[in-house]
């Protein structure tokens, strides 16, 4: 392969020696083929995933929201395929230490179909691991801790969730041995009358509270508030969870689609306040793929976009 000049929008054209092919580094990736310049697709992506809706992205960008819109579908599919080849076991060595999962609510267009988001983060790196769209039921539990049993090796050493029965049965089948414990909240007059803790495995609240205490950076105690605090997290960057909001996903595939150009914001580019390590000029900044070891920089959305799976094998 050899540089062979620069085409009319100025992208370095490239040529192969062997078959005379000529083609430009976004070939094979989710802006070949787009004229916009990639760093108005860069802005655009940016402040999606900071809530802002496309009809805003519009009055910023100038283009027409069905040109957004499109963006949107191309580049859902490509963060799809470089979760699945990213967090694939076989890419990586990573156990979850302490898993959380837990579950939103949310609803398709005009509130007619309501949609429960279950997702599974590890809290010493605060990595999103999988999430799944469905109802609530024991299907959406195992659909779940399926994905995450395929993308981390072992069992976590500590797995807790709220007092939803239907994880109980699918952790016991799938992560067996882990130490699991569920914080379950009473409800009396839309209010939360009692909170308490309940220990599911073999093991005692003790020896639970013993593993916590050796974790750094994940609190003392049995609890869910880093997946909790994740979920607000994830209703803020996401306009279409916004309360109230006016811009809902229309279908579920493209709730899903909106979901993994998050993941991969989450993951892989936006740094993490608690993971960041030392101080003054020596501080760095990390991300959740950083500290779980996927990957040795921040990246960029220029990066993400021009992402190609077949060179990252």
């Amino acid at each position: 392969m050899i540089r062979n000049g620069h085409q009319k929008n100025g992208e370095q054209e490239y040529k192969c020696k062997r078959c005379g092919t000529r083609f430009n580094r976004k070939k094979g990736t989710a802006v070949e083929g787009l004229r916009t310049p990639i760093h108005v697709i860069v802005m655009a992506m940016a402040m999606y995933m900071c809530g802002v809706g496309v009809a805003m992205i519009v009055d910023v960008t100038g283009k027409q929201e069905k040109t957004v819109e499109r963006w949107i579908r191309r580049i859902a599919p490509h963060c799809e395929g470089l979760i699945k080849q990213e967090l694939s076991k076989r890419n990586h060595g990573f156990t979850s230490r302490y898993l959380q999962m837990d579950e939103l609510w949310s609803y398709l267009w005009r509130k007619k179909t309501k949609v429960w988001i279950w997702a599974g983060i590890d809290v010493v790196t605060r990595l999103f691991i999988a999430f799944h769209i469905g109802d609530r039921s024991g299907d959406s539990a195992k659909a779940l801790i399926e994905t995450i049993k395929a993308r981390i090796h072992g069992v976590p050493g500590l797995i807790t969730t709220d007092g939803l029965e239907a994880y109980v049965e699918k952790i016991k089948v799938y992560f067996k041995g882990s130490r699991y414990a569920q914080v379950v909240k009473e409800w009396e007059g839309g209010r939360v009358s009692r909170v308490y803790k309940k220990v599911i495995s073999s093991h005692s609240l003790v020896q639970v509270v013993e593993f916590i205490s050796g974790l750094e950076n994940v609190g003392k105690t049995v609890n869910t508030s880093y997946v909790e605090r994740f979920n607000l997290t994830l209703r803020c960057c996401l306009c279409s969870l916004i309360r109230r909001t006016l811009a809902a996903a229309k279908i579920k595939e493209e709730l899903e689609g909106q979901m993994f150009i998050f993941q991969v914001f989450y993951n892989f580019i936006r740094p993490h306040m608690s993971l960041t390590v030392g101080k003054g000029k020596g501080k760095q900044k990390r991300t959740p793929a950083i500290a779980a070891g996927l990957t040795d920089h921040i990246w960029s959305w220029e990066e993400v976009l021009l992402y190609h799976p077949d060179y990252h094998d």
